[in-house]
């Protein structure tokens, strides 16, 4: 696994402003490259540096022109160069600006108004880089400066097919130059994170960005700079557990990407799932399972029907003509039109089959309201969308999904607004940037309904729109900036959910202990869905298999040492008599997809709180508001009463576990506000 690097720095442009610290940016960007990382190949490109060998043996000038990247771009990636497994970092750091839909990167000949004739598209970049070989490609963008004459300034909003983006600041800011630093804020605190060894390092994509996400701003603000916000599209979303500091990458770095690899395989993409196990098995060849997942994969791969050979057909005594066969693509299936509230979905249906866009977005704000009983008065609380039925939520989100070929859908927006960092909780930053990703917001300014565009060349996730609850004003005015919050985290829980579990149906689930614990009465009250005696239960029958019933709360070495048969026995029947809502897996899994890991993250763990209601209005809620119900928000059980923590303060326990499939560590380092007599506990076992 070795690392190549393209990098750009340009201070003097001859039609645009002058630049200060762009040239240094990228000199010290590729001497961490070389030699603190020690990659295999860094191509450096900048006012003055030196000149590099062409593949022809050729000395090519670096002089950051439009000639001078355009030839090395198609030299140096014509053929494959690199190996699967590797990565390729391209880091540009100047000018930069969108034009009609696209980014552009200027070099120092650049000409503001020949834009497409002296400027670098992005996706031609992206579109040379994968040529090369690496299955990774990581662009890192400084190109949206304040100093520009352009009009549309923001660089790097645009996805690019697996590639991973990280921009310097979000679509409607700018990013800062700091003379004291002699460096951008950017690439400044960049470089400071990867720099950073031990427990907190920025190994993978997701610490990385989160790290800069908190940083940049606090740079500028040093420097009375205005605010500036990192910027990153991660494409595919697994990649964000990519490793990029194999060095530093710890063991629980390498368990969440066999996780991801293990989802892939679930999820039938094999080849993406060889090459995750690839890269996992590069980190550590030590153990027998990473062996077993990888050789699984392979037989699996190995055992996928062949495509049919070309036929020849002769075409006369002297040729044959090679005629493959283009096979019918599939049918979309129909979606059955499930309704827990007996609506009728043919209309709905009909209309966008018709792509009679605007006629069935208003059908949709229809369908929506007599779901939730508020035809009369039209619209809905935030109350009625957390409650709303999954199977129609389901429903009218497949038909969006389906005939307009992925393009819209609350699913597709709910994809959107989670890829910018969005939450249930409300964010202006996330929320703007979310508005000018679908279009919903131009110039800085929300537009009218009357402005909508209803058509299949809207915006990804342009539509719908009135069924979120639209009126005919500006939008965000007597918007509750909250309901799409709310709307979107429906949209997960939705997924999560299939159909309500046929207890005739649910196997049984053999209540194990390594204590001698008797798990009957757990079963009983969850399975009469008496969810706080059985909260109450579960800490009694924890204490039990800790042996601190007497004490009343566990020590951080009770929870290291927990039996994993009890941990599994009292997490299945939760998941199994919740439908799979409620359970220290399901938390697990929840915290792990905030970018939760061992390490405390204050940002997290209120996400985490946010996102299973055990935190409201930015305060944690106290015992007696848990909500025991089973329209709770997915992990909202089990409770408090489970964290066993009996210092004002809280312990600072960890559950860990052994299960084989998905690892995952799940870390609460928050106090409670006076729960059960005070403080939290550490539910962070890999056994769930």
């Amino acid at each position: 696994m070795a690392n190549h690097g393209l990098i750009i720095g340009i201070n003097q442009y001859q039609r645009l402003k002058p630049l200060k610290c762009a040239k240094q940016d990228a000199v010290e960007m590729a001497r961490y490259c070389r030699d603190e990382i020690n990659f295999e190949e860094v191509f450096l490109f900048t006012d003055e540096s030196d000149p590099i060998t062409a593949p022809n043996g050729s000395q090519q000038e670096t002089k950051p022109t439009y000639t001078n990247l355009m030839a090395f771009l198609h030299d140096f990636f014509e053929s494959q160069r690199l190996e699967t497994g590797d990565n390729f970092w391209f880091f540009f750091s100047g000018h930069g600006l969108r034009h009609q839909g696209q980014d552009y990167l200027v070099p120092s000949e650049g000409h503001p108004t020949l834009i497409e004739q002296t400027t670098i598209s992005l996706n031609y970049v992206t579109q040379r880089l994968r040529r090369c070989g690496a299955d990774n490609i990581i662009l890192f963008l400084d190109a949206c400066r304040n100093e520009n004459d352009f009009s549309n300034k923001s660089v790097g909003w645009q996805k690019q097919q697996g590639v991973i983006t990280i921009a310097s600041c979000s679509p409607t800011e700018e990013s800062y130059e700091i003379p004291e630093l002699q460096q951008g804020s950017f690439t400044y605190s960049l470089l400071e994170a990867l720099r950073i060894q031990g427990e907190n390092n920025c190994a993978t994509v997701e610490r990385l960005c989160n790290r800069l996400r908190e940083r940049i701003p606090e740079i500028n603000r040093q420097h009375n700079k205005p605010p500036q916000t990192l910027h990153s599209i991660v494409e595919p979303h697994y990649k964000n557990h990519l490793i990029l500091l194999p060095k530093q990458a710890k063991t629980p770095d390498i368990e969440l990407l066999r996780v991801e690899a293990l989802e892939l395989e679930v999820e039938g993409k094999l080849e993406e799932a060889r090459q995750l196990m690839r890269r996992v098995l590069a980190l550590d060849t030590t153990r027998p399972k990473y062996w077993q997942d990888y050789d699984r994969i392979n037989l699996k791969l190995a055992q996928q029907p062949v495509p049919p050979s070309p036929k020849t057909e002769p075409t006369n005594r002297e040729s044959a003509k090679t005629i493959t066969e283009t096979p019918k693509p599939a049918s979309p299936p129909e979606i059955e039109l499930k309704s827990a509230k007996g609506i009728d979905y043919r209309k709905l249906r009909d209309l966008l089959k018709q792509q009679q866009w605007k006629q069935a977005d208003e059908e949709t704000a229809n369908v929506m309201l007599q779901a939730a009983n508020r035809t009369e008065d039209g619209w809905l609380p935030e109350e009625d969308i957390d409650n709303f039925p999954c199977e129609d939520l389901r429903t009218i989100d497949q038909l969006w999904v389906k005939y307009s070929g992925g393009r819209f859908g609350f699913s597709v927006q709910a994809k959107i607004y989670r890829e910018l960092g969005g939450t249930r909780q409300y964010n202006e930053r996330v929320w703007n940037a979310f508005g000018d990703r679908v279009g919903w917001r131009v110039n800085k300014s929300w537009i009218f309904y009357s402005d909508v565009t209803f058509d299949l060349k809207a915006p990804e996730g342009h539509l719908p729109i009135e069924g979120i609850g639209w009126e005919d004003v500006v939008w965000g005015w007597g918007w509750d900036d909250g309901l799409v919050g709310g709307l979107f985290s429906r949209v997960e829980i939705c997924k999560t959910i299939t159909e309500t579990p046929k207890p005739a149906a649910q196997p049984e689930i053999e209540l194990k202990s390594a204590k001698g614990i008797d798990y009957r009465n757990l079963e009983d009250l969850l399975k009469q869905q008496q969810w706080k005696q059985a909260d109450e239960e579960t800490a009694n029958v924890m204490l039990q298999a800790a042996n601190r019933t007497e004490d009343r709360w566990l020590r951080e070495e009770d929870i290291d040492n927990f039996p994993c048969e009890d941990l599994r026995t009292i997490d299945q029947l939760w998941v199994k008599y919740s439908g799979g809502r409620f359970g220290f897996s399901v938390q697990a899994k929840i915290y792990r997809e905030l970018g939760g890991t061992r390490q405390y993250n204050e940002r997290v763990w209120n996400a985490f709180g946010d996102r299973v209601g055990w935190r409201v209005n930015f305060s944690w809620i106290y015992y007696s508001d848990v909500t025991f119900d089973i329209k709770a928000p997915q992990g909202h059980l089990p409770g408090i009463d489970t964290s066993l923590g009996g210092e004002r303060d809280g312990i600072e326990g960890d559950f860990m576990d052994d299960m084989d499939l998905f690892e995952y560590w799940l870390e609460r380092k928050k106090r409670w506000e006076e729960w059960k007599g005070g403080g939290e506990s550490l539910l962070s076992r890999r056994d769930l």
